[in-house]
């Protein structure tokens, strides 16, 4: 085999791979085409089932914004209102529990001054009702006593005198 048959033999060989490239690049560009044609349809399609839809959503989004742009302005309005009572209610509450505390060392302070109040009345009446009234009964008991003594060493003397008095006539 002399160069020139391998030459041709090479060549041909070329040729053939080429032809078989082309082949499968024109089967390939052929089926991308095909491919192609059948994205744009179901493209097509897509397009139109949605664009009713797409409408509806655009025009209900259209409808709702100036909805949720005011249902905000209301939702911060509100907070900035539920913010001042809320100060207010806690403003007032403070007040309330200081006029409480107040009051209650008022209370106290009042209990503790009546406490001390009735017990000097307490140690006043006991100075100055209660140990003279003791003094006193004492002294009526004491009178009492002497005077129950004198009754008695007097009915003594009248039972002496009257059974010496029958003794003298009995003497006589």
């Amino acid at each position: 085999m002399n160069h020139d048959t391998l030459l041709l033999i090479f060549v041909a060989l070329t040729t053939i791979a080429i032809i078989v490239q082309v082949a499968l690049l024109f089967a390939l560009y052929k089926a991308v085409e095909r491919s192609s044609a059948r994205m744009e349809s179901i493209a097509t399609r897509l397009e139109e089932r949605t664009a009713p839809v797409l409408n509806t959503v655009q025009a209900i989004l259209d409808d709702a914004q100036p909805k949720v742009s005011e249902i905000t302005s209301n939702l911060a309005e509100t907070t900035a209102t539920i913010r001042s009572h809320a100060t207010q209610a806690a403003e007032a509450t403070s007040e309330i529990l200081n006029r409480a505390r107040m009051q209650a060392v008022r209370l106290d302070e009042m209990i503790s001054s009546t406490a001390n109040k009735v017990e000097g009345t307490t140690d006043f009446l006991q100075h100055s009702v209660v140990t003279p009234v003791r003094r006193v009964h004492a002294i009526v008991q004491a009178l009492n006593a002497g005077l129950g003594f004198l009754k008695r060493t007097r009915a003594e003397k009248k039972r002496r005198g009257n059974a010496g008095a029958g003794d003298e006539e009995m003497f006589i």
